[in-house]
């Protein structure tokens, strides 16, 4: 039996009293994975932030909305529970000028209801992936309000790809989404 202490390799080690510490490998290994989860929770973010953007990429029509992520417990067949995420849009806005497909009109003019159920069709696909990635924590249930607006990522929709980290910021300046802002 070994009874030398090997600060090289991850462990921890309980003294003769019963105190237990932690290796100096043990506490880069630590470092390394809260940095990690850092990291991480920066990657959901620029996800999510390139989601939303997607919504307007695909709806040119769309100058603004207000989405709704709510989080409800549901019961599993087992008898357990799992997180279900619903989304209801409101208030949404046609940008000005901007020719309006027909899943939108109704009898000449912008239906609101049209395009709620639009834009709820499209975020339905996505609605659990773009909660969780905002709300990291697995035991959120709070909802998750959303005020879009088309301008906030105006400067960054010129025709090329649109970088997830810079929509996140754009809309949510006070949450970092990459790690030199962080």
């Amino acid at each position: 039996m070994n009874t030398t202490e090997n600060t090289d390799v991850p462990d921890y080690w309980v003294d003769a009293l019963g105190a237990i510490t932690v290796t100096e490998a043990g506490l880069a290994v630590d470092r390394t994975y809260r940095e990690a989860e850092r990291a991480f929770d920066t990657l959901q973010h620029c996800w999510a932030g390139a989601c939303l953007a997607g919504l307007f990429v695909r709806h040119p029509w769309l100058q603004s909305l207000r989405a709704t992520l709510s989080a409800s417990a549901e019961y599993d067949d087992q008898g357990g529970t799992y997180r279900s995420i619903s989304n209801a849009v409101t208030q949404v806005v046609p940008l000005a000028g901007a020719t309006l497909p027909e899943a939108v009109i109704d009898e000449g003019a912008f239906d609101e209801l049209g395009a709620i159920a639009v834009i709820e069709a499209d975020l339905d696909e996505c609605d659990l992936d773009l909660y969780s990635s905002i709300h990291t924590a697995p035991d959120d249930y709070a909802d998750l309000v959303l005020d879009l607006s088309r301008t906030a990522i105006e400067p960054l929709m010129n025709g090329a790809a649109i970088s997830g980290a810079e929509a996140y910021r754009a809309w949510f300046p006070e949450q970092p989404a990459s790690p030199a802002v962080a």
